[in-house]
């Protein structure tokens, strides 16, 4: 095991792939969808499931609460829908664990405030991402024109 050190040390990596406590290692008797909708929407996650009769398959346990996993069945195949926690640890956590028990695609989606005026009920798509978190806030100085609002009746623009 070695640390491929950088100038940048977000880009270092450990070249061994193994962890010292890999996701899966409870060894569960768990297959989830390859398909999972992990969001960040707080209770809505769980009123969702249950008006369409998704199936709780398993509990994922943290520090702070159990998050269930459902499996809903949508147009012909099984989709795992889970609640993302709020913070890059134990979001990537839950994912980590996700895909050690079969999960492969995911979409996430939530809610934010925005920086300047959009309508409201509109998609923001990122064009990139910034590791940064607690702290300092992320100003349009850090994005400038790197974002764009879609709204559901059509139309995109640049912010």
């Amino acid at each position: 095991m070695s640390i491929n050190k950088n100038e940048f040390p977000i880009l270092e990596y450990d070249t061994n792939p193994k962890a010292i406590i890999m996701p899966g290692h409870e060894k569960l008797d768990l297959k989830f969808p390859k398909k999972c909708v992990y969001a960040f929407l707080g209770e809505y996650i769980d009123e969702y499931a249950l008006e369409n009769k998704a199936m709780e398959v398993a509990k994922f346990d943290s520090i702070t609460k159990q998050y269930p996993i459902y499996v809903i069945h949508y147009k012909g195949e099984d989709i795992c829908l889970v609640q993302a926690p709020m913070g890059s640890a134990p979001s990537s956590q839950i994912l980590d664990w996700l895909s050690a028990y079969g999960v492969e695609e995911i979409i996430s989606a939530g809610s934010c405030g925005v920086l300047v005026d959009i309508p409201e009920n509109y998609f923001l798509v990122p064009k990139l991402a910034l590791r940064d978190e607690g702290g300092r806030q992320v100003t349009e100085s850090h994005l400038g024109s790197n974002l764009i609002y879609c709204g559901f009746a059509g139309g995109c623009r640049k912010v």
